[in-house]
């Protein structure tokens, strides 16, 4: 199944701007390196451009392997270090982004659905 994780952060804490910009370089590497690796197809950053700092990062590839990484020690540590840095820091995982992926997922939710009366 396809997945991507999601990194979303808000404004820096102040006085940690230095601190931000050295753990997001650290980020980005990680999952340069990953990408390198085939352990993620990709990863893409952005940044607010209207409303409150802040910005996002979307890594996706294979579920299981991004499932994987996201408890690997590395990036506990990031995120660790992402929470002392900055406001908001919060990490999710999703499955989808092609068909065959939404359609299992939404296979899974109907058929737990129809084993609770639901459907």
């Amino acid at each position: 199944m396809y997945g991507a994780i999601l990194v979303r952060w808000g404004e820096n804490i102040p006085g940690r701007e230095a601190k931000g910009l050295d753990v997001f370089g650290k980020a980005v590497n990680r999952f340069e390196e990953l990408a390198k690796q085939g352990r993620v197809h990709s990863h893409r950053e952005f940044f607010s451009l209207t409303g409150r700092q802040g910005g996002f990062m979307i890594v996706d590839g294979e579920l299981d392997e991004l499932m994987k990484i996201v408890a690997e020690e590395e990036t506990l540590t990031l995120n660790t270090q992402a929470t002392a840095i900055v406001a908001d820091f919060e990490i999710q995982v999703f499955g989808g982004g092609n068909d065959h992926s939404v359609q299992q997922l939404m296979g899974n939710y109907t058929e737990s659905m129809r084993e609770l009366g639901y459907m």
